[in-house]
């Protein structure tokens, strides 16, 4: 009897133990969803909270409106008798009159002061040639007074020619060469940004140049004792090979073709079948790739490239084993080649250049 009692206890407990387990998970689930209520509250809280004291501490800065550059007047101010300068005028003009709503380009000889007057100018553009000022001091005056919005976009390759005068006229100064920046920021203080010129596409592109023009190897930098170039020309790698020199301190290596300032740039990258740079700026660089010639530059030249389709070395070895390396792969050489080039194309183009310009200025 008494084995009987205690069965028919458990089986009354049994569905009580159901109903409180059924109870305490309802219960648990109810308390989640106020839990994860309660968090999303107390984190929107917090960041309603701290928003209010930043708003409080630093308020938001005033965004300016957009500027529509389809509504820019520029005045476009380009040097009388500079002949390396005329093709870059040429260029620079046609992509402007693509992004905003009229340009006027006026001869640096002309008075400015008479034209800023009778017309709405919302930008002076001044090209700036690598003889120094450009401007007479009757039109400096005139922009120096004028509350215009002035830029000067200098072809400043073999260093800074232009005095402080000049240069503390503009509000911002665009240059060849990242080494010029800390000399115009001297100057005065005006915003200063490396735009090199994109190569002329009418001068460099792939073409076929005369065997005179032909190198296996053309080295552009100067032989400084100790460097990666000095290495590379003393290595055997280069034994028998026809090797083409731009630079200071190569006149020890007989063998070498020293190039000349009056030479076609562009036919001895094409002719060449390897150029290699040390410290060049970029518009060299960007030249080399347009005319679909292989390049290996040192970091310090491919360094103000936002890209890496460049290739580099670091230090002398490296430099020695990509040269063997892409000497013996042709096709390795040809499609580093022609991945520069597509980027040159789509990337550096007048227009888009002209574009980076006008974002600074107004952006």
């Amino acid at each position: 009897m008494q084995v009987k009692s205690q069965k028919n206890k458990l089986s009354a407990e049994q569905p009580n133990r159901l109903l409180i387990r059924q109870m305490n998970a309802t219960l648990n689930r109810k308390l989640k969803s106020i839990q994860h209520h309660l968090t999303v509250q107390q984190a929107d809280l917090q960041q309603h909270l701290m928003q209010t004291l930043q708003n409080v501490i630093l308020p938001p800065k005033e965004v300016p409106p957009d500027i529509v550059y389809k509504q820019l007047n520029v005045l476009f101010i380009t040097p009388c008798n500079d002949r390396a300068s005329s093709s870059i005028s040429i260029l620079v003009e046609q992509s402007l009159r693509h992004l905003v709503k009229s340009i006027y380009e006026m001869k640096a000889i002309q008075p400015v002061g008479p034209y800023l007057e009778r017309s709405k100018t919302d930008l002076v553009l001044v090209l700036g040639g690598e003889d120094g000022e450009i401007l007479p001091e009757e039109s400096m005056e005139a922009l120096r007074t004028s509350p215009v919005k002035k830029a000067l976009w200098l072809t400043d390759l073999s260093g800074v020619k232009h005095s402080e005068s000049f240069i503390s006229i503009f509000d911002y100064v665009f240059t060849q060469k990242a080494e010029n920046i800390p000399s115009y920021g001297r100057m005065s203080s005006a915003r200063c940004y490396e735009v090199p010129f994109p190569p002329d596409p009418n001068v460099y592109y792939p073409q076929s140049v005369l065997k005179q023009d032909e190198s296996d190897v053309y080295i552009i930098g100067d032989a400084q004792p100790g460097s990666s170039l000095v290495d590379l020309a003393n290595h055997a790698l280069l034994s028998g090979k026809v090797v083409r020199v731009e630079g200071k301190g190569w006149k020890r290596f007989e063998s070498f073709i020293p190039v000349h300032a009056h030479e076609d740039r562009a036919a001895l990258y094409n002719g060449s079948k390897m150029v290699i740079q040390d410290n060049s700026p970029v518009r060299s660089v960007l030249e080399v790739a347009a005319c679909g010639t292989f390049q290996l530059n040192s970091i310090s030249t491919n360094r103000n490239l936002d890209t890496d389709v460049f290739q580099s070395y670091n230090s002398q070895e490296e430099l020695i084993e990509k040269f063997d390396f892409y000497w013996n792969r042709v096709d390795q050489r040809r499609l580093a080649a022609s991945r520069a080039m597509a980027y040159v194309k789509y990337n550096h183009s007048y227009l888009q250049s002209s574009l980076q310009l006008l974002d600074r200025i107004f952006r």
